[in-house]
């Protein structure tokens, strides 16, 4: 496999090609000593086939390191067996430590992470969630609690929280550093500041009550309407992209002193940990849980040792205000893309490579009518040039009609530099514009047999039982165009 490094906003390889990422979270929220889902030979056949090569892991601290000091080997071993079989076919691992709600607190309020002995709840008990699991954050003072004990690296057996948790990445560097499946580590999901975001969200909600008041974004007399005649679709279409930003940006203030005194010592401090074992992995900088929102992320770029790390990544994640209830059928793509749009000038801000960790969200994967939805966001993605990791897996996801969206044509590496690419679904045609300026391969993924037009010579690496392949386009230096018409 090739060694995937950084240049600037790109994904680089050893050859000097810039590389594109598509695949999905694949995460494991249980409790075990295995990994939960067997990705074996035939799973990662039908993965590669449809055309992903990277898999955000998504394990628990709390599967990991069940007691404190005592790391799990029949898990690590599950996790040694998804690395080997995915370098088999070309697919990536990035690793994500995950957490929602900052554990799982023995199953009481939907949440996961942290193994028990890491929670520090100062006697606060967990509760069941009424209407949607993040509301924790903002209702669960168990959750607040453990995070301040976290952040604050209060002591548990004689040291740090963080502390442990850096032992932990000491660990999965180690272990993990050398696998050429290796991607890079994201050391922990959507964080959240713990009892600082009780500033946060009173700054949101008096905001969002200004800006329904006063707001000229806004019609009123639309949105009225729509309350009386229960129109529910109508209602969240009056809340438009720019309106919640409006809102979200009230608490960037708040957001960038965390960033600056708690999150990104944190970043660093992990860092160096993984990099006292291995030089390999890019390491990834995640957004805090509000920033998925539209509020503006303000951390700087990854340090070790007071100097800039070279092989880091951003990795967005963003969803629609209705996600995980019943209304994600009204999904807004203008919403999300606005929230994307402020993590695009985070990126630029940053200046490294992104590529989406997390957006979708829809848990069934056999409904096709949010598939507009989601084809304005991969739009969007591409025109960035981010490459992207669908949540969620369900385990049977590779037959279903989710494939019909998510399995697309994508380039794979391209030879070349100014690059733009893009898929008309009317004409099913599929264009690839960039500017080599030496010879070399660049790869193609096509969902469906297809006849190509270029300047250089095509030929199919792969052909794959879905109809799908593999296609390998070498050109001389200059401007090129392909086109792929399906």
């Amino acid at each position: 496999m090739n060694k995937i490094g950084t240049a600037g906003l790109h994904f680089t390889d050893e050859l000097g090609r810039i590389r594109f990422f598509n695949g999905m979270n694949i995460d494991d929220k249980t409790e075990g000593d295995v990994f939960r889902y067997p990705l074996d030979d035939a799973f990662f056949k039908a993965y590669s086939e449809n055309g992903f090569n990277l898999i955000r892991l998504a394990v628990q601290w709390a599967n990991i390191e069940p007691q404190s000091g005592h790391y799990s080997e029949s898990y690590l071993k599950s996790l040694d067996d998804i690395f080997r079989t995915a370098e088999k076919y070309n697919v990536y691992i990035l690793l994500d430590m995950h957490q929602d709600l900052y554990s799982g607190f023995k199953g009481i309020g939907g949440g996961d992470g942290a193994p028990e002995w890491a929670c520090l709840t100062d006697g606060s008990a967990p509760k069941p969630y009424k209407f949607v699991w993040a509301e924790a954050y903002v209702f669960g003072k168990w959750v607040k609690r453990s995070f301040d004990h976290f952040w604050q690296n209060d002591k548990v057996y004689n040291k740090g929280l963080l502390d442990h948790y850096a032992d932990l990445w000491r660990m999965m560097a180690e272990r993990y550093g050398n696998f050429p499946a290796l991607f890079g580590f994201d050391f922990l999901n959507e964080p959240f500041p713990g009892s600082f975001a009780v500033k946060m969200v009173k700054r949101l909600v008096a905001s969002g009550a200004r800006q329904i008041l006063f707001s000229k974004k806004i019609n009123r007399t639309a949105l009225i309407s729509a309350l009386i005649h229960k129109n529910q679709k109508a209602l969240l279409d009056g809340m438009p992209g720019s309106i919640i930003r409006d809102v979200m940006s009230k608490a960037d203030a708040l957001e960038a002193e965390f960033d600056r005194k708690t999150y990104g010592p944190f970043l660093n401090k992990m860092a160096a940990a993984v990099r006292e074992k291995t030089g390999n992995g890019i390491l990834m900088i995640e957004q805090p849980f509000l920033c998925n929102g539209g509020v503006k992320l303000s951390v700087e770029p990854i340090t070790v040792n007071g100097k800039k790390e070279p092989l880091q990544c951003f990795g967005p994640h963003a969803y629609d205000m209705t996600v995980d209830t019943p209304l994600y059928k009204y999904a807004n793509a203008d919403r999300v893309k606005t929230f994307f749009g402020e993590m695009r000038l985070s990126q630029l801000r940053l200046q490294i490579p992104a590529v989406v960790g997390e957006w979708g969200g829809c848990s069934n994967n056999t409904d096709t009518s949010w598939f507009p939805h989601a084809y304005e966001l991969l739009d969007y993605f591409d025109g960035n040039g981010w490459g992207q990791l669908y949540w969620d897996y369900h385990g049977d996801d590779m037959t279903a009609p989710l494939m019909q969206m998510l399995s697309r044509t994508c380039p794979v590496a391209v030879a070349g530099e100014d690059i733009h690419y893009r898929m008309d679904r009317e004409k099913k045609i599929f264009t690839l514009e960039f500017t080599s300026n030496k010879e070399g391969e660049t790869l193609i993924y096509a969902h469906a047999p297809c006849t190509a037009q270029t300047d250089g010579e095509v030929k199919t690496v792969s052909s794959y039982s879905n109809g799908a392949s593999l296609l390998s386009i070498t050109c001389s230096n200059g401007k090129h165009t392909l086109t792929l018409q399906f």
